[in-house]
């Protein structure tokens, strides 16, 4: 197996692991287990580490190792809050360049969206969560206020995978759709004070249904 090839094997790895939940947040990755595990030399899995939180899912510390992400509920809450206020923003400067199509292809988004929370699927489900923020927000034309929404969007949505139990908890009525029908429909109809409103109610549920995940977080397996 040639390296990038052996390095790409073990990042592939590791990420679908985590966010299977077979490695919990905060948790160790020793390089002696995962060479063992995988039958792989270390300098791959160093690259792959690097790689993997280069994209928000593993921190590295110094001297000690590198550990499964492990946000405190402080800087989720902070980065979802700041997520809100930018958006709104985005949202506000975007609003006089939508067009129609523009309308259609975002309703089309959400009608992916609930497809993938019925057929369970997370990855599809994450991907079409994360295309309707962009869809409401890109037509800002703010380099610097886009790659910022952006990389909060990727990170938040390390947070819902890790600690939403939208899947998993029977009981737990899935909210993201209908609430983003709601804001769409406030952009449409350019309701600059209520869309403001509903941003804010959007990512307070959001935290709360996060912080439930997180207070009972279970690693469902252990690989390494």
């Amino acid at each position: 197996m040639k390296k990038n090839s052996v390095e790409h094997h073990v990042y592939t790895h590791i990420k679908t692991a985590i966010l299977a939940r077979k490695l919990a947040p905060g948790k160790q990755l020793i390089e002696n287990r995962i060479s063992d595990t995988l039958k792989v030399s270390r300098t791959p899995i160093r690259n792959a580490l690097k790689n993997l939180a280069a994209k928000g899912l593993v921190d590295i510390v110094p001297n000690k190792g590198a550990f499964v992400t492990s946000p405190t509920l402080d800087e989720i809450t902070q980065a979802y809050e700041l997520r809100g206020k930018l958006e709104f923003i985005a949202a506000q400067q975007s609003m006089e360049y939508f067009t129609e199509k523009d309308f259609s292809a975002i309703k089309e988004i959400i009608e992916e969206e609930k497809q993938a929370l019925a057929d369970k699927n997370s990855e599809t489900f994450v991907k079409a969560n994360k295309d309707f923020h962009v869809a409401i927000t890109e037509k800002c034309n703010n380099k610097f206020l886009n790659e910022f929404i952006e990389r909060l969007i990727i990170q938040t949505n390390i947070y819902l995978i890790l600690y939403d139990e939208f899947f998993n908890n029977k009981e737990q009525q899935p909210y993201s759709p209908s609430e983003h029908s709601y804001i769409l429909s406030l952009l449409e109809q350019k309701k600059e004070a209520e869309l403001k409103i509903a941003l804010e109610n959007h990512f307070k549920h959001s935290i709360k249904s996060i912080e439930n995940g997180y207070n009972e977080y279970k690693e469902l397996d252990e690989i390494f």
